[in-house]
């Protein structure tokens, strides 16, 4: 089953590519400002469509919604993650047990060669992205590949990337205790 996270505009260029490749079979939002015209793809390939019930009002055609805090397997491949900070219902997609979508929420900084987070474009709440983060740290979900919506994507071994994950957060607790 092809995935698409997040969503372009709409362009037939690309929804014929994603034709050619054997279309889409759901649409996984990881937060609200990324939906652009996810509902058109969703169309133009019956796909099932995912987000938070927290951005629920973004995509109100979704036809999944995932609620809460805790972690759940949506389809089989797929562990949706919510991790509430940039926006309350942002979540991370692990699929096939080694890609982490991000979207806003974690990205890679080639300049400091480690996982950073955004607290400036943090529109919902800091310290409860500081605690979704340490609650995915501690998850140990064991991906191998970073894939946010911003910034550069990265690509380790599990220990390498689980160790920049507890490095990013071990980095926020120092900063916000010498606040």
């Amino acid at each position: 089953q092809n995935l698409l996270v997040d969503s372009p505009r709409w362009s037939p260029r690309i929804a014929d590519a994603i034709s050619a490749m054997g279309g889409v079979a759901h649409v996984l939002l990881t937060h609200r400002d990324d939906v652009a015209d996810a509902a058109r793809y969703a169309d133009r390939f019956s796909a099932r469509v995912w987000i938070h019930a927290d951005d629920r009002r973004a995509a109100p055609f979704a036809t999944d919604i995932a609620h809460g805090d805790d972690r759940a397997v949506l389809i089989p491949g797929v562990l949706a993650a919510p991790v509430p900070g940039h926006t309350k219902g942002s979540m991370v997609f692990l699929v096939d047990g080694h890609y982490l979508f991000t979207g806003d929420s974690l990205a890679w900084s080639r300049v400091g060669e480690q996982l950073v987070a955004f607290d400036d474009a943090c529109w919902f709440s800091w310290p409860r992205h500081v605690e979704s983060l340490r609650r995915l740290a501690e998850a140990r979900l064991g991906f191998t590949h970073v894939l946010p919506g911003h910034g550069d994507r990265m690509e380790g071994s599990a220990v390498e990337m689980q160790r920049h994950l507890d490095e990013l957060v071990a980095r926020i607790d120092a900063t916000s205790r010498s606040r």
